[in-house]
């Protein structure tokens, strides 16, 4: 009788195998979450400080405010940071060139077995087993392959994703820029408050010690009853109040320096002075003599964001073709060298290669589904540049408006600095003649100290706005090249850039130059093709415009009639052919199609209620300059001012509805529309 545990007994080999597996399973289930100990935190604290606090170039003097621009430009940790992220994504533009090559893998290994690979036959006329054992294959056996494999369409995929990473570069460039942008405008504004507390800190000191001797005097005056109690009491006040207005002031300008060393970069604590301008050059406000029609034009050429926008647009482009090269087949070309020790095989060693087309049949069902989805992800990039264009002409007369005020504010607490500083003057004179006590003299230096103050900061406050026209038009104090990276090269060239971009603005066209297209000289605008006329709905063109992101938009029908004309009239209206008015209307958005703009329009219509009668949906179809597909945007006329069309905007506003008004000019060519009225 055979032992019944011989059929327990695992084969040597294997044995080793399953306790490394189940020691492998045990360590992965003791794995516990670990908190840095306090060497590892030590550690992490003295790299982080060795590079923050990395030697720099000394300061040897006071510090311009040019200097100051320079040593944020090659200090300042957060652009330091936008630097490494450029430098990564050009890492990951080099490595996405690798991934278009094709795949070359070595592999090479050791099979065995504890017995013989053996197989018998089966006799397929007779039905009978042939009895014979027989094997092809050693139970130990070394491999080797060197395979050779290129996915035709993995390389125009890899192509476009290297395309895409470069884009990714550019994009990391300009939020560069953007960011260097920020720190120079902080930077301006925290020198001209450094330079305001380093005038006015010298002056309070000694003031506060006049004050505090006069509060002395006054106790003492007091505990003597020279004085009413009432008088005694009143004037201490006056004097703790005047010393608290000190200390206020004191407050305020204290950490003007530290921030301006921060952004500097230098180490915190580290004393320095700031170059101060003479009395004449406080007073002198910048000067900005660019008109803000070149400003506007400028910020759409050089902002930042802008370019983001359209390097994203490219990215959205090549996701689209993406999308697309993955519907269609793939071709694999395949080749190796192969080696194998089986001294059972005739050639141990051989070279294989062939080709395989695959294709996935449902993408045949999804691809118009993706097609539609690729181009609404490359249209809304496009949207969103647009809106963002506004929002950047926008910012830059806002920015020009605020400079303008501040300009004026500036003039009149210039002047109110300078009164205050003849009425102290003639306290003092009053003063030392005996003819008035102390404390007129005290409140008469603090009120022209808090006016220089204010005049200070409003001039501090003015250069922020100058800065802010800068960052808003997309303003580089740099040139694109720079000779070297030292201190005194990055001052000289911040200084020649920021006194040369206005000269570079001004020669900027307008934008009303670039949204109006022109005919070549001696060729005449050939005429649009006629379409066909609604009847019974007048309707008129406005003019035309070019737009930048690649879509021409046809010419657009609006309606120009009043709100009894919205409504279908089974004949042709007299007195179609008369000029109009410029007509109110809202624009709601931008579809895919007719029937998704018809089908919002219904839902918009149902869900205002009686303040959408008498109003009519006007559907206007423009078509991408690209590839011919149309964008149908939807409008409603039927107002009978702009304050009417204002108000139902602002109900659309409370339903969650995007809504602009826009005021039409009409009276010329008068193509059709799609109307749809209530």
């Amino acid at each position: 009788m055979k032992n019944p545990t011989a059929r327990l007994r695992l084969p040597s080999p294997a044995f080793p195998v399953l306790v490394l597996s189940a020691a492998l399973l045990a360590s992965g289930c003791a794995i516990k979450p670990e908190p840095l100990t306090a060497e590892e935190n030590l550690a992490r604290v003295r790299t982080d400080m060795s590079v923050v606090l990395a030697p720099q170039e000394p300061v040897t003097k006071a510090i311009s405010m040019h200097e100051a621009m320079a040593r944020a430009i090659k200090y300042n940790l957060d652009e330091r940071v936008k630097i490494m992220e450029t430098a990564v994504a050009s890492q990951q533009l080099d490595l996405s060139h690798y991934d278009m090559l094709p795949r070359v893998v070595a592999s090479a290994g050791y099979v065995g077995r504890n017995n013989d690979s053996g197989s018998e036959s089966l006799n397929l006329a007779t039905g009978r087993r042939t009895g014979e054992s027989t094997t092809a294959m050693d139970r130990h056996r070394r491999t080797g392959d060197l395979g050779f494999t290129w996915n035709v369409l993995d390389f125009g995929v890899s192509y476009l994703r290297a395309r895409q990473n470069a884009n990714l570069v550019l994009i990391a460039d300009e939020r560069r820029r953007r960011v260097v942008q920020g720190i120079l405008q902080d930077v301006r504004t925290a020198y001209w408050r450094a330079v305001a507390a380093e005038r006015l800190l010298e002056r309070i000191a000694p003031l506060e010690r006049r004050v505090e001797g006069a509060r002395r005097d006054a106790r003492t005056l007091e505990t003597l009853r020279v004085q009413a109690p009432l008088q005694a009491l009143t004037y201490t006040r006056t004097l703790v109040e005047t010393l608290r207005q000190l200390q206020s002031l004191r407050r305020e300008l204290v950490a003007s320096k530290s921030q301006l060393g921060a952004l500097m970069g230098l180490p915190p604590g580290e004393s320095f002075d700031v170059e101060l301008p003479g009395k004449e050059g406080m007073k002198a406000p910048p000067k900005l003599d660019v008109p803000v029609e070149a400003l506007e034009t400028y910020a759409l050429l050089n902002r930042p964001e802008l370019l983001e926008e359209s390097y994203n647009q490219r990215i959205s482009a090549d996701e689209t073709w993406r999308t697309l090269l993955k519907l269609l087949p793939g071709i694999d070309l395949n080749a190796g060298l192969r080696y194998d020790s089986n001294s059972f095989l005739v050639n141990q060693r051989w070279a294989d290669y062939g080709a395989r087309v695959s294709w996935n049949l449902i993408n045949l069902v999804s691809a118009p589904a993706t097609k539609t989805y690729a181009d609404a992800q490359e249209d809304l990039v496009g949207f969103r540049r647009q809106a963002l264009s506004m929002a950047v002409l926008s910012q830059v007369r806002v920015a020009m408006l605020q400079f303008r005020e501040l300009n004026q504010e500036f003039g009149l607490t210039a002047e109110q600095a300078d009164l205050d500083s003849r009425i102290r003057s003639q306290y003092a004179n009053v003063g030392d003649a005996g003819q008035i006590g102390e404390l007129g003299v005290i409140q008469a230096e603090v009120t022209t100290l808090l006016s220089d103050l204010r005049r200070d900061l409003v001039y501090a406050d003015l250069h922020n706005a100058y800065a802010r026209v800068m960052v808003s038009a997309g303003v580089d104090p740099l040139p694109e090249t720079v000779p070297a990276t030292d201190l005194p090269t990055l001052t000289d060239a911040v200084a020649k850039g920021l006194g040369s971009w206005q000269e570079r603005a001004n020669s900027a066209l307008r934008v009303r130059d670039l949204a109006v297209g022109t005919a070549p000289a001696g060729q005449a605008a050939k005429p649009e093709a006629e379409t066909p006329k609604a009847a019974g709905v007048p309707v008129a063109e406005a003019p035309r415009t070019v737009v930048e992101t690649g879509v021409t938009s046809a010419p657009l029908a609006v309606l120009a009639a009043a709100p009894a004309a919205m409504k279908p009239a089974a004949t042709p209206a007299h007195g179609a052919t008369a000029r109009f008015q410029p007509v109110a209307q809202v624009e709601l958005g931008a579809y895919a199609s007719h029937r998704l703009a018809q089908r919002d329009w219904d839902k918009l219509a149902k869900a205002m209620g009686p303040a959408a009668e008498g109003k009519g949906a006007l559907f206007v179809t423009t078509r991408r300059s690209g590839d011919g597909q149309p964008i149908v945007q939807l409008r409603v006329g039927g107002f009978a001012d702009h304050a009417s069309a204002e108000r139902f905007c602002q109900g659309m506003k409370g339903q969650q509805q995007e809504c602009t008004v826009r005021t039409v000019s009409a009276g010329e060519d008068r193509p059709s529309a799609t109307v749809a009225a209530l």
